[in-house]
Formats: structure tokens, sequence, C-alpha cells
């Protein structure tokens, strides 16, 4: 009995364990780009990569730089490094670009980020892939059976009002269906504000989720090394 619960342990362990985050908050400290008012942003994290700028697409869109301050604001919300945004068109966009080298495949699940404006003229954000390069969003049942999205495919959108807005993009509930970037590929994705006036981005958070299958062979390879320790223990 004791060994079943172990084992059934074990196994839950592994199934839980299956979200996977990648988060940038500490824009202006990671930007190494040279002007001013440029981006160049890459975080590795659990596998996983984002980059913001050059190299993120054929345009590479880089917002209006990044900046320093808090807004006089305290809490989790501006930590003090931040992506800003202008008030003309390319400013108003950044292109960022997610790497899978988890290992297996994974489902885009959700991207969440935070947008203070207190400009009137700044309605909307809006999320679209973009299919440069050996970009590849598949949309399907897996990446076997699954086929790439369109180019400019919309991935969400959110009315912006005046302050600090917290989005979180449900994208399989907003493509009604499955996403997913297969293992060593990657997903270019542009994110606009609409309107004129300045903006400032914080505490951007992907989320992915592995194929369903590879839980299974976690779960295996977890049951098989508790089944060595066991042999070896008793011996």
């Amino acid at each position: 009995m004791k060994n079943t619960l172990t084992l059934i342990a074990l196994s839950l362990v592994v199934a839980f364990a299956n979200a996977v985050n990648i988060t940038v908050d500490d824009f202006d400290g990671l930007n190494t780009a040279a002007g001013a008012n440029d981006a160049s942003i890459t975080k590795t994290e659990n596998g996983l990569t984002l980059t913001f700028g050059p190299g993120s697409s054929s345009l590479g869109r880089d917002a209006y730089g990044t900046g320093t301050s808090t807004f006089g604001q305290s809490g989790a919300f501006f930590d003090g490094s931040y992506l800003k945004f202008g008030n003309s068109t390319n400013q108003m966009q950044v292109d960022f670009r997610l790497t899978n080298n988890t290992g297996v495949d994974q489902k885009l699940t959700n991207l969440s980020y935070q947008v203070r404006s207190t400009a009137a003229a700044v309605t909307s954000v809006n999320l679209k892939y973009l299919a440069t390069g050996d970009s590849a969003l598949i949309k399907g049942a897996s990446v076997a059976a699954g086929s790439e999205m369109t180019n400019l495919a919309g991935l969400g959108t959110d009315a912006l009002s005046s302050g600090v807005n917290t989005i979180s993009e449900s994208i399989g509930g907003n493509i009604s269906g499955t996403a997913w970037i297969a293992n060593g590929g990657y997903a270019n994705i542009r994110l606009t504000i609409s309107g004129t006036g300045a903006a400032q981005l914080d505490n951007f958070v992907a989320t992915v989720v592995p194929e369903p299958s590879a839980y299974a062979l976690l779960s295996g390879l977890c049951v098989m090394t508790w089944i060595g320790l066991r042999r070896r223990s008793v011996k």
C-alpha cells in the first residue's frame, strides 16, 4: 500500500508540474540597444526564450525603447523598468519571438502583461501572429496534425482605460483552438497599442503547457526511476 501511494504521488508531481512560464519585467535592465529610444531584449528561462525588438521578426519593431520610473506608484506594478510606446505608428508596436527549447512540443496558452496610459486617445491593445521567417504557430490537435496560422491572425484584443490595465489573453479561447510551438521552433507575435500618446508595458508573462503525451513520458520515466531505486534499496 505504501509503495502504491508513493508511486501515485510521484506521478501526480509530474502531471501537475506542467505549465511553464517565462517572465520579463526588468525591460530597461535587459535592454542592450545603443539608442535611447530603441529596445533589444532577450531573456531565457525554463527552456523558453523571449526576444523583443531586433531578431524577433523581419521588421523587429521595438516600440519606443525602454524607461525607468515608478510613476509615483507602489506595489506589484511598475518596478521602475518598463517598455515604452510613443505616438507614431512604429513607436506603438513591438514584435516579440517566443522560442521553445523545452524538449517537447508546447501549447501557447496565455500571454499576460500590464499597460499604463493616461492618454485618452490610447484606446486598445492587440496581438497578431507574424508568419515571418521560420515562425510557426500551429493550430490543431497537435503539431503533427495541425497547420500554421495565417499571417496577422488575431490572438487577442482588449480595450484600454486610463491608468493601469492588467491584460490576460487566453490564446486557445481567442482562436477557438490550440496554438502549438514545436520543440526547437518559435513564433513571432506583434503587440500593437492603438491610438496616439505615451504608454508603458511591464510584467510580461508567456505560459505554455506540454503535449499530453509528454506527461505520460515524464511520468513513465519517473516511475522507472523509482522502481530502480526501490530495487537497489531492497538489495
